[in-house]
């Protein structure tokens, strides 16, 4: 069991991965600790105090994307398709995600399956979770193709 830092497209929220487990190309497998300390909790129903949803779509990605190749400019959330929240986490809860790479359409394109879980019970499921390859991005307003 490893523990990495947070990628560093992920949001701030997110600090660190832990009990890791990667299949290069295949899977992982990953836990990501919901601190009871999140500002984000004061104002996401505070008396009742929610992970948002987004929050753990993020956590999806950031464990997919430890099972892709590397990328020189990384890769992105596309979409995801068919997500089911079936169970809210909250403060102080050990989320655990599994991703599988399910298909490509391309070396640009891949294709996730994802699930969260808490405890044992499952949280959010995510049937397709697609990530692309970032491109390199234009030095100036010049280079753009939308100039051209």
């Amino acid at each position: 069991m490893s523990e990495s830092a947070a990628p560093p497209h992920a949001h701030p929220v997110h600090a660190r991965l832990s009990d890791v487990r990667v299949r290069p190309g295949t899977a992982a497998t990953a836990r990501r600790d919901v601190p009871n300390t999140l500002d984000v909790f004061a104002t996401h129903f505070p008396r009742h105090p929610l992970l948002p949803g987004v929050l753990l779509l993020a956590t999806a990605t950031d464990v997919a994307l430890l099972a892709a190749p590397p990328s020189a400019y990384g890769w992105r959330l596309q979409e995801a398709t068919r997500v089911r929240w079936r169970q809210p986490v909250r403060p102080g809860d050990q989320v655990s995600v599994h991703t599988e790479l399910t298909g490509r359409d391309s070396e640009d394109t891949l294709h996730f399956r994802a699930t969260a879980t808490v405890a044992g019970e499952v949280v959010a499921s995510v049937r397709q979770l697609t990530v692309t390859r970032r491109v390199p991005q234009p030095a100036t307003a010049a280079d753009s193709p939308k100039e051209q």
